[in-house]
């Protein structure tokens, strides 16, 4: 009877590493993914680009990444072939989506590196296939979007400079929810600053360049929600 329970007490241990490694190993996967949704964001990719087809959109300015990705992946070299794309643009080069985008070509992107543009072309030609981390992508994808669009990019990065002898206009997002995410009533702390800004309140981030926040007077509570969310769950 001891060993019949020894051994129930162990398969229940293992089932629980198990999960929790599976959770790791997902959690890793998300953060490479939405790591590479940024540098795409930072380098103007999803002005043109989306991740996933919009079954919605007729006749869009550039090919999803997954479409791409599904076009692409079998060739032998199609890593090569899509960062020279990436890197010197399509004016001199084969159109291979004619009648299928408005963009007439790609413009160079000369504000990308070899290495970045390797980086994006390796992950849009190993997009996920699992819907879990895909509907996340999305997710994330939208956000940034949302983000971008409505000017919050233009002060705030993603993850804090390395450099600590330069002043940021604004703390990073991932440093906002490091600092608020356990603290209740965050998301309404924070959609309330997104919206109103913070010229009456508290000063709390004594190593950024600005003073305090302006109001974002064009955005919708709901997305400003969307967007306090989001932040607060970004690890």
């Amino acid at each position: 009877m001891g060993n019949d329970k020894k051994t129930v007490l162990e398969m229940k241990n293992v089932k629980t590493i198990c999960l929790i490694t599976i959770a790791w190993v997902f959690s890793c996967a998300v953060s490479a993914e939405e790591a590479s949704i940024e540098l795409a964001t930072e380098r103007g990719c999803f002005v043109c680009h989306t991740i996933h087809q919009d079954e919605d959109v007729m006749r869009p300015l550039a090919p999803s990444y997954q479409e791409i990705a599904e076009r692409y992946r079998g060739r032998d070299d199609a890593f090569e072939y899509l960062v020279n794309r990436v890197l010197h643009g399509t004016l001199y080069a084969e159109q291979n989506w004619t009648d299928e985008i408005s963009m007439r070509f790609m413009p160079p992107n000369v504000n990308t590196s070899r290495l970045e543009a390797g980086e994006m072309t390796d992950w849009i030609l190993n997009l996920p296939e699992d819907k879990a981390l895909r509907d996340r992508l999305a997710q994330h994808e939208a956000m940034v979007i949302l983000s971008t669009r409505s000017g919050c990019a233009s002060c705030h990065l993603m993850d804090a400079s390395p450099d600590k002898r330069l002043m940021p206009l604004a703390p990073a997002y991932r440093e906002i929810a490091a600092r608020y995410r356990d603290e209740d009533g965050a998301q309404e702390m924070l959609t309330r600053s997104i919206l109103q800004g913070t010229r009456s309140a508290t000063k709390i981030w004594p190593n950024v360049n600005m003073q305090f926040m302006p109001p974002s007077v064009a955005l919708k509570r709901e997305d400003a929600e969307k967007l306090a969310g989001w932040i607060l769950e970004l690890e």
